[in-house]
């Protein structure tokens, strides 16, 4: 099988608490209801791009525990290859705890577990799987996302969440650099240019001014800025009732790859993919929330 899109990240199982309201420091609240599903930022970000028309694969790690076969079900089920899976018998299957208000907002704490072993050497036996667009996120070793770099022979979508640090090279290689609001300051402060001050299109416009060669910025409800050679375009998003965004920005991030993909341009993908992530938000979960092939149309 021809593979469009090769996604190199994390594989977590979610662990998710409803709540009436966030808890504060030191703060404890009775929950409302406990789910286990799959996740991770690499996993969401393979099946989004799978639901989205692409053909998939997806290089992880994960542990031989029960955890992984729930965390990998929908993917094994929507058809992504997942032949080049590093199995770890040492470590546990990557966990994600979760906390969702009434409103759908949401914090997380990511145990990495077998995460932590998808590092450089991992990466580069696995040089000869990476084809197509290849996708990565900082939910894994920064070795093991430099490898990918170096191995990828198709454009780079990096999508920098949580931001760990890097080498240069590998933030400029991406196109585009995916971040939201908080990520973009602590990508440029990494590159060496202080933020404090910058509103967000200042912040696109230094990044790609140190060499990124293309920027999007989500926005959450606002959409996104999008940012390359042709200039700079606010993508509106999609008004909907809000019930759980956890996952929603994986989704817009493997969206985007699928349309860049089939050619589109980084406009029309971000366009696709705000659409995508919106309607993701309306339904509870991660991936379980993710819509299915040809749902979303790829016309505005």
């Amino acid at each position: 099988m021809s593979i469009d899109i090769t996604v190199i990240g994390s594989t977590n199982l979610d662990i998710t608490a409803t709540v009436p309201r966030l808890p504060g420091p030191g703060e404890t609240l009775l929950g409302e209801t406990l789910t286990h599903s799959p996740g991770g930022k690499g996993a969401n970000q393979a099946l989004a791009a799978s639901r989205a028309g692409a053909s998939v694969r997806f290089v992880s790690a994960v542990g031989t525990d029960a955890a992984a076969d729930q965390a990998l079900a929908l993917l094994k089920a929507d058809g992504v290859d997942l032949g080049d899976l590093l199995l770890d018998p040492a470590l546990p299957t990557g966990t994600a705890l979760i906390a969702v208000d009434a409103a759908g907002e949401n914090n997380i704490i990511v145990i990495p577990g077998a995460n932590a072993a998808l590092g450089a050497q991992a990466v580069t036996s696995r040089a000869a799987a990476i084809e197509g667009v290849v996708v990565l996120q900082g939910e894994i070793p920064a070795g093991g996302i430099a490898a990918a770099v170096a191995s990828a022979k198709g454009r780079v979508v990096l999508n920098l969440a949580p931001v760990i640090e890097v080498p240069r090279e590998v933030v400029l290689a991406a196109d585009p650099l995916i971040v939201n609001e908080h990520e973009g300051e602590l990508t440029l402060a990494q590159l060496g240019v202080e933020p404090a001050g910058l509103d967000e299109e200042a912040v696109v416009a230094a990044l790609r001014a140190q060499g990124v060669a293309s920027v999007v910025m989500t926005l959450g409800s606002r959409g996104a800025l999008v940012s390359d050679g042709a200039g700079t375009t606010q993508v509106p998003s999609v008004a909907v009732s809000a019930v759980d965004a956890t996952g929603a920005g994986d989704a817009f991030v493997g969206a985007l790859a699928a349309r860049l993909a089939a050619g589109a341009s980084l406009v029309e993908a971000a366009g696709f993919a705000a659409r995508f992530a919106a309607d993701t938000v309306t339904r509870p979960g991660a991936q379980s929330s993710y819509p299915e092939k040809g749902a979303v149309s790829v016309d505005a």
